[in-house]
């Protein structure tokens, strides 16, 4: 019982000292044990979860169910899961803070006017799921997916979570397409037009594409 009981305890400090787990479903969530935790009660964790695209059994089907209060890591495996099953998204990752969802994902496309369609796709995935008042920021850039991971190790009360998720968004926004404005009052990511947002009111990929579509 002895030698069962410490390879028990070897086991779990082996999968505590790994960030992400592999599912059976190809998900990698910020916490221990399962897939995500269902029963979430800290309002102050972040959710984040990685889904890779694989076709789905026969008969065999997915759906999201309406958010009430949000539990942020329920979230970002809804939108996760939906993601993957679009045309040209193969890889999806998903974070979502107390007011932002970062999206991370991979896809095929090199033409600038498909990378635009899909990040409109995508953009708008997103926001069917999550309450109005967040903002969501998506790239195709690969080398910016760690920087959406390290930001799932911090959580809503972490001294340096506003800077680091401020610097992830300007990357994105500088280097991959957001789609199109939401409406006449709001740009691609939510944000009200004319008002200056705290992460970053204009870049060069913006200024290029926001007058375009």
């Amino acid at each position: 019982m002895m030698l069962v009981g410490c390879g028990v305890n070897n086991k779990r400090t082996a999968e505590d000292n790994q960030l992400y787990n592999k599912s059976g479903n190809s998900i990698n969530v910020a916490q221990h044990g399962e897939n995500y935790n269902r029963n979430q009660q800290d309002n102050d964790l972040f959710g984040y979860v990685r889904q890779v695209k694989s076709p789905l059994p026969v008969g065999e089907s997915h759906s999201t169910k309406p958010i009430q209060g949000i539990n942020r890591e329920q979230t970002a495996d809804d939108i996760a899961r939906i993601l993957v099953m679009l045309p040209g998204i193969e890889d999806a990752s998903v974070l979502v803070t107390d007011q932002e969802v970062l999206i991370a994902y991979l896809t095929n496309e090199k033409r600038s006017d498909e990378r635009f369609e899909i990040a409109d796709q995508v953009k708008k995935t997103a926001m069917n799921v999550v309450p109005r008042w967040y903002h969501v920021y998506v790239t195709d850039d690969p080398n910016l997916r760690q920087n959406v991971e390290n930001i799932a190790s911090m959580n809503a009360r972490s001294t340096s979570k506003d800077k680091t998720v401020r610097d992830t968004v300007k990357l994105m926004l500088e280097r991959s397409p957001q789609g199109r404005n939401l409406n006449n009052g709001e740009n691609p990511n939510g944000e009200a037009i004319g008002e200056k947002n705290h992460h970053l009111d204009r870049t060069n990929y913006r200024q290029q594409f926001e007058n375009k579509k």
